[in-house]
């Protein structure tokens, strides 16, 4: 797995100097690592930028943030969503997935964090206090929520700060192994640590730098010992010749490692590209295969797998996760009403109706569990 001994050059803003995440980069950051105090932020990144370089991975830039962090999750046009928010603690990651969509998306190739968590949490209390509404929160929408942890401690941050609020839940999702520093916090029972996983013939394939299964599964089993809830997106889900055998094994490897009991959701969703994303994945990657398939536009203008080939992939997944356990809570991500038909009999008919659905297993967990903590 990629680590964050990779990292050469870190730009550190001088305004974050006194902050938690700078002085934990500091105390944390190898010794091979140069580091650079910066006054502009903005001229470090116009410097990345006019580089010509698709993706920079051996630098860093930690930085005040001057936007708002929390945003509703950026759903597709036509597709079923959830009620779900993301915090934008930074931009880039360390692994290499063939599919990332971020590959497109980013308008510099330089791995950034956010360090100015006063004005984060401040955000955060705004949005949510005195609230009647249960929130879910992530941080892996435009990064990978633990593949830098064991450098800059935001993570660790944000369990203990959930940790207090009992109207809202934390989701981590990684493709890493990095949860050991976060075993011993006191979370309450107000995060979710989650995993992306594939088989392990696509994680060696298209997911360069990532922990492999049995590395994520691993870590999953003892966050579970931890207390900790947990979660699994089996996104993207890829097609290829013996794909529902190999996705099956996937399944029951997860439940090897860990009880049906301990699972707060998973998702589900198939591969999908921009235009823009599949002429970089074809230049960064000219023998990856992902691309050279026939898929076809769906109403966002991304493309897809054929319908009838989803929903074939879809409906096994959905009978292999009810053999193991009925109870389990399966959801399509980035999906249409039909195909919500198609796999379930039945459509969310809004964000609201799908939260239910997510507030029924929360209530279901806390009913199981011997013990007093709340997801």
């Amino acid at each position: 797995m990629r680590t964050v001994d990779s990292i050469r050059r870190i730009y550190i803003d001088r305004s974050l100097a006194e902050g938690a995440v700078v002085q934990t980069v500091l105390t944390r950051a190898p010794s091979h690592v140069q580091i650079e105090w910066i006054d502009d932020p903005r001229a470090i990144l116009q410097d990345y930028q006019e580089s010509g370089a698709l993706v920079e991975k051996e630098d860093l830039l930690l930085y005040r943030f001057p936007g708002r962090f929390l945003s509703g999750c950026p759903g597709s046009d036509g597709m079923v969503c959830c009620q779900y928010f993301v915090i934008n603690l930074g931009v880039g990651c360390l692994f290499d997935c063939h599919y990332c969509y971020l590959q497109s998306f980013l308008n510099n190739p330089l791995m950034t964090v956010f360090g100015n968590l006063e004005d984060l949490f401040s955000e955060l209390d705004e949005r949510t206090r005195n609230k009647n509404f249960q929130f879910r929160i992530g941080t892996g929408e435009y990064t990978d929520s633990l593949a830098l942890e064991p450098l800059t401690g935001l993570s660790a941050h944000l369990i203990e700060y959930f940790a207090g609020h009992q109207n809202a839940t934390l989701e981590l999702k990684t493709k890493s192994e990095n949860v050991d520093s976060l075993l011993s916090l006191d979370h309450r029972g107000h995060t979710v640590l989650a995993w992306s996983i594939n088989p392990p013939a696509l994680i060696e394939t298209v997911e360069p730098g990532t922990a492999s299964l049995e590395e994520r599964l691993g870590a999953a089993a003892r966050a579970e010992r931890a207390g900790y809830r947990l979660a699994f997106h089996l996104d993207p889900l890829i097609y290829f010749e013996g794909w529902e055998p190999a996705y099956h094994r996937l399944i029951e490897q997860v439940f090897d490692y860990v009880r049906p009991d301990s699972v707060a959701w998973i998702s589900t969703g198939s591969f999908r590209y921009s235009g823009p994303l599949k002429e970089v994945i074809q230049t960064r990657f000219p023998e990856d295969r992902l691309t050279r398939q026939e898929l076809v536009a769906g109403p966002d203008g991304k493309h897809r797998y054929f319908r009838s080939i989803r929903a074939e992939m879809f409906r096994s997944i959905k009978g292999k996760i009810e053999s193991v356990d009925p109870r389990l809570f399966l959801y399509l991500c980035m999906e249409t009403q039909k195909m919500w038909s198609s796999v379930f009999g039945f459509v969310p008919g809004s964000g609201k109706n799908l939260d239910a659905l997510f507030e029924k297993r929360r209530l279901q967990m806390e009913s199981l569990s011997a013990g007093p903590t709340r997801l």
